[in-house]
């Protein structure tokens, strides 16, 4: 059988060769029992093996930990879904003043507050780098009005955590310790580098597999905790989280976490992504997939992804099922796609469904979607080249160390959906053209769970 420790063993040993990922661990919860398995290394240079106690980093997966916590809160009468902001942080400011003023709670769990959310300036390591990166954000900019739509929002997750700060009276480390981490029964969760210098841990690698090397930077910037940039991990400390998330609240060892409702909150739909995206809808910190087409999402989790790093947590409740998979560079999304269709297929006789395929014949009106859309973090010029659509992807100056520009051809799925795969990477991303401009051009390019505003 698949699910049996040494079938896992053998098939993420041989998956993290096939897809060059230095190292792996993967954590099983299936028919009430833990099955773990490692593979590969933990840095290439040093070549010490990975094992099921190595930490590796979480990276966004931590925002359903300090959703968690924003729940507590909640439940607790301290903090308000649907109150602004300023009710919690009165000096609170980004560059739109209305944003400002009613951008709420719910708007930064849910993605959907429309601020520029890859601003990953450094605010530096002492106690206050969470509120001193709030205050950077004064003069950020928003990619859609609030509310229009789901764009992927780093910066919401970090001013949710320095709310939880201040309802809290801790800063966010200590809470999401006391709070999340202890009471689940996994000590080794660590959000600081002296905390996890006590345990094994993975570094990152960057490049493309075959050409791979140890990052230079360790880890991102300390004050972006709260949306994942420190956070480290067994693999089975994350399945013990969703172990919790799958029985209403109470952690395996009968420590009340969260209340049933507040569970129920995190899994219900918020906003819907666009049709073929990876990601099918968004709760209140958590990713929805409906992978059996039923109209109703029955799979919940999320990804995660840092310097050279990558994690993916899947959870289905029905079948009390969940998979979490840590990798430290490569190919961890080729890896990932077969490891969790493999084990959810034979585990809960369900599995996500394959990526959509390019079906549209000829060409649709390119002139409604050639053009350069950009964000923070950089842009995307479309254009056509040689009777195709070819997507150029170009970091901003901050962000050159985290990935290179890269060109991916598209093909059309239909006249407003389009696939590519980018260099390295076996699945392919999808490319959202959304909305019309006053000329009817597509104002927004939606990838990489992005909404890109047109600017040229």
């Amino acid at each position: 059988m698949l699910l049996s420790p040494a079938r896992l063993r053998t098939m993420l040993d041989t998956l993290t060769r096939q897809y060059g990922v230095p190292g792996a661990a993967i954590a099983v919860w299936s028919g009430g029992e833990m099955k773990e398995a490692a593979a590969g290394v933990c840095n290439i240079e040093t070549k010490v093996p990975a094992t099921p106690e190595t930490l590796f980093q979480i990276g966004s997966i931590t925002k359903l930990y300090t959703t968690a916590l924003c729940m507590q809160l909640v439940e607790e009468g301290k903090l308000d879904l649907d109150a602004p902001v300023r009710d919690v942080l009165p000096d609170f400011a980004v560059a739109d003043g209305e944003v400002s003023a009613k951008v709420t709670l719910r708007h930064l769990l849910n993605h959907t507050s429309g601020i520029d959310g890859d601003f990953f300036k450094d605010a530096g390591r002492g106690e206050d780098r969470i509120a001193k990166y709030v205050r950077l954000l004064k003069d950020v900019e928003q990619v859609h009005p609030l509310g229009a739509m789901f764009s992927y929002c780093n910066a919401g997750f970090v001013v949710a955590g320095r709310m939880i700060e201040v309802a809290a009276g801790k800063g966010w480390d200590k809470a999401v310790r006391e709070r999340i981490a202890k009471p689940l029964g996994t000590p080794a969760f660590s959000t600081l580098p002296e905390q996890a210098m006590r345990h094994q841990t993975a570094i990152g690698h960057v490049g493309q597999p075959g050409a791979l090397a140890v990052t230079p930077i360790a880890y991102l910037a300390q004050s972006n905790a709260p949306a994942g940039s420190m956070p480290m991990a067994k693999a089975r400390d994350v399945i013990s989280f969703a172990r919790m998330m799958m029985n209403d609240g109470v952690a395996a060892n009968g420590t009340p976490i969260l209340s049933a409702d507040s569970v129920h909150r995190m899994h219900l739909r918020s906003v819907t992504c666009p049709a073929g995206m990876n990601i099918d809808a968004i709760g209140l910190g958590s990713f929805l997939w409906d992978w059996n087409n039923d109209g109703h999402y029955e799979v919940f989790g999320h990804d995660g992804g840092t310097i050279g790093q990558a994690a993916w947590l899947r959870y289905h409740t029905e079948s009390e099922t969940a998979v979490a998979l840590l990798t430290n560079g490569g190919n961890g999304k080729g890896l990932a796609d077969e490891m969790l269709a493999a084990i959810f297929s034979e585990a809960a006789g369900i599995a996500p469904p394959e990526p959509p395929a390019p079906a549209m014949q000829g060409m649709p009106d390119v002139s409604r979607l050639t053009g350069t859309y950009g964000k923070a973090s950089g842009t995307v010029e479309v254009t056509l080249k040689d009777g195709m659509l070819v997507a150029v992807h170009r970091p901003a100056p901050d962000f050159t160390a985290l990935q290179g520009a890269y060109a991916v051809a598209l093909r059309a799925v239909s006249e407003t959906l389009f696939v590519g795969t980018m260099p390295g990477y076996t699945r392919p991303a999808t490319y959202h053209f959304l909305e019309a401009d006053a000329q009817g051009r597509a104002l927004y390019l939606h990838t990489g769970a992005r909404a890109h505003r047109r600017v040229e």
